[in-house]
């Protein structure tokens, strides 16, 4: 009986903070990792949209892409 108590109110704890959290920082618009109705498909999308008009014009797109996961399992903490 008590777990389930607790586990409810971690919840509620939870929804709280992440409130206040959502309230203090400013979400970019092209933020595309872990934001509702955002995924990979528009960053992908946006991604050929930038290629196909750097094509168009004659120049040669170069794109870099880092993997901050693999970088920062690296790093000691």
């Amino acid at each position: 009986m008590w777990i389930l108590v607790l586990e409810h109110a971690m919840k509620v704890v939870e929804r709280i903070l992440k409130h206040r959290i959502l309230q203090q920082i400013d979400i970019d618009a092209m933020h595309f990792g872990f934001v509702k109705g955002k995924g990979t498909t528009d960053a992908n999308f946006i991604v050929r949209q930038m290629q196909e008009k750097f094509t168009a014009k004659g120049k040669k797109p170069y794109f870099r892409f880092v993997d901050l996961e693999k970088a920062f399992d690296w790093v000691l903490r």
